[in-house]
């Protein structure tokens, strides 16, 4: 199932998110708490025209965003529960054959996220997704001073 997350949708797929996303957007987040964030992401991504949810008879699971904060470049969000596994290939095709090239068409020339960079698992489902990790590290990017890694798509890429 992909729809436009409600709040009950956001909220319920904040509050069981996998450990490591909630590390990650912490380290990037004004929130202080949990709760916090789970605010911050229902006000965030609930109702919003840029956001989706995934997920399957069983549930909510995912929640992406592609964000327009420069103009023609999208900056993705995503976060998602311990059951992301048995959605994260559909999703990858999703975004990558669907999103990603309608975004194009509307002239998106670049494409990227961030990722805390002791989070292999999360780079590997975004190089699926057919962006590249830049060459260098953003040191210092996180909160606490943890180092991110950034990934991208730029229209001149032979990615995709």
């Amino acid at each position: 199932k992909i729809d436009a997350p409600d709040a009950d949708a956001v909220r319920s797929v904040a509050r069981n998110m996998r450990a490591r996303d909630l590390d990650e957007i912490m380290a990037v987040s004004n929130a202080e708490t949990q709760a916090d964030l789970i605010d911050a992401l229902v006000a965030r991504y609930a109702d919003a025209p840029d956001a989706y949810c995934f997920g399957d008879d069983q549930g909510w699971i995912a929640i992406g965003a592609m964000a327009t904060h420069r103009p023609n470049v999208i900056t993705l969000g995503f976060f998602a529960t311990d059951r992301f596994p048995a959605l994260a290939l559909p999703i990858a095709r999703f975004t990558r054959r669907e999103l990603f090239p309608a975004y194009r068409a509307r002239g998106v020339h670049r494409i990227d996220c961030v990722s805390k960079a002791d989070y292999p698992a999360a780079h590997k489902w975004i190089a699926l997704l057919g962006l590249r990790r830049a060459p260098h590290a953003l040191r210092g990017f996180g909160r606490d001073g943890q180092d991110f890694l950034q990934f991208e798509w730029v229209r001149d890429d032979l990615a995709g």
